[in-house]
């Protein structure tokens, strides 16, 4: 298997939190050394428990959207391009700028969405599809937001998304 972006966030984050892979077995990680070894140089798919690690322990929740996005063949990664900028307050300005953009869009396609698809002409899909990569931007854009953020304030990524939860169930979106 060759090495994918899954594998390069774990060897990152362990570096950024300062342990060797042998450390990592001694610190609430229950894998031997072998195995992160192996997860870290791709032989093996980054499992699970080593993304809740780094999401729980260091509160990095790259390797997660990595080894997600790897898993299923798409979803937000972290964007580690030439031009990305990852400093909270770069972060935050793209966020509001993404998120416009997707409001503006989705506005010209709501007047579209309420033709029957079976009856909408091509320039109105164009439209709409529009508006779906507009609104993926924005969900790539908040996803950053939200990890940069968390990561530099302290704030857990885990406790945010647990207080989400808690919200949605209350308010009857989603069962246990």
């Amino acid at each position: 298997m060759p090495n994918g972006r899954a594998t390069l966030a774990a060897r990152t984050a362990r570096k950024e939190a300062g342990i060797t892979q042998l450390e990592m077995t001694f610190d609430e990680y229950y894998g031997s050394r072998e195995s992160i070894s192996q997860q870290e140089n791709g032989r093996y798919q980054v499992q699970p428990e080593l993304t809740k690690y780094y999401t729980e322990k260091h509160n990095n929740p790259f390797v997660a959207m990595e080894a997600a996005a790897e898993y299923i063949g798409w979803g937000p990664m972290k964007l580690d391009g030439d031009a990305a900028d990852l400093h909270r307050m770069t972060v935050t300005m793209k966020t509001k700028e993404e998120l416009e953009e997707a409001i503006l869009s989705i506005r010209k396609a709501s007047e579209k969405l309420t033709v029957n698809p079976r009856c909408i002409e091509r320039l109105d899909i164009e439209e709409i599809e529009k508006s779906l990569l507009e609104s993926i931007d924005a969900i790539t854009a908040l996803n950053h937001y939200v990890a940069v953020v968390c990561k530099e304030y302290g704030i857990s990524w885990v406790k945010v998304w647990t207080q989400h939860k808690v919200k949605l169930i209350q308010r009857r979106f989603i069962k246990k």
